[in-house]
C-alpha cells in the first residue's frame, strides 16, 4: 500500500509540475519584448483585427501589442507600442525587410510596421514594389517572421534604419480580437 501511495504521490507531484511550467499561461498568455529605438518593454497586451480581403490586398490581421494591459483598444494613443498589419500570405514565412513586396499577384501581400516608443514614431510601409519610411531613412538591415494560427501569434522582427532607430519584436502569445470597422 506504501509503494502504490508513493506511486501516485510522484505522478500527482510531476502532474502539477508540468501544469505549473507552462510559459504561456503566466503573464496572461504573453512572452516577450519589444525594443523601440533603445527602449524595450515586456508585451502585456496584444490585440488584433481580422480583415478580408479588400480592394486588391489580401486578407489581413492588424496586431497591436502594448506594455500596458489592455482588453479592448485604448481611447487614448499609448506612449508606446508596436503595430504590424500582415498579409495572410506572409504567415509563417522570413521576410527580408530591405526589399519590397512583390506585387505580382492580386491580390496583392501588405505589410505595415509602426513603432511608437522613445518619443519616435517609426513607420515603414510596403506596398506597390516600394518601402516608405519615417523621415526618409531607409532601411538597412531587418528581417520578419510572423506565424499566425488561430489567437496563437509569435512575432520575430528586428529591423535597423539608415538614421540610426531600430526595432525589435520577440513574442509569442495569445492574441485578443477585437472587432472594428477599417
Amino acid at each position: 500500500m506504501k509503494k502504490i501511495f508513493t506511486l501516485c504521490l510522484a505522478g500527482a507531484l510531476a502532474l502539477a509540475a508540468t501544469a505549473c511550467d507552462d510559459d504561456d499561461d503566466k503573464d496572461g498568455g504573453y512572452s516577450g519584448k519589444m525594443t523601440v529605438s533603445g527602449q524595450t518593454e515586456e508585451v502585456k497586451s496584444a490585440l488584433y483585427y481580422e480583415y478580408a480581403t479588400d480592394g486588391g490586398d489580401e486578407a489581413e490581421i492588424d496586431l497591436y501589442l502594448f506594455k500596458e494591459a489592455f482588453s479592448a483598444m485604448p481611447n487614448a494613443e499609448p506612449s508606446f507600442y508596436v503595430n504590424l498589419e500582415i498579409s495572410e500570405s506572409l504567415n509563417g514565412k522570413t521576410v527580408d525587410l530591405t526589399k519590397p513586396l512583390s506585387q505580382g499577384s492580386t491580390p496583392r501581400p501588405y505589410l505595415y510596421i509602426n513603432a511608437v516608443g522613445s518619443g519616435k514614431d517609426l513607420v515603414i510601409d510596403y506596398y506597390d514594389n516600394k518601402i516608405d519610411v519615417t523621415d526618409d531613412a531607409t532601411v538597412t538591415a531587418g528581417s520578419m517572421t510572423a506565424t499566425r494560427n488561430g489567437d496563437n501569434i509569435t512575432v520575430k522582427l528586428s529591423v535597423t534604419l539608415s538614421d540610426g532607430n531600430s526595432l525589435s519584436v520577440d513574442w509569442k502569445g495569445k492574441a485578443t480580437k477585437v472587432t472594428s470597422q477599417k
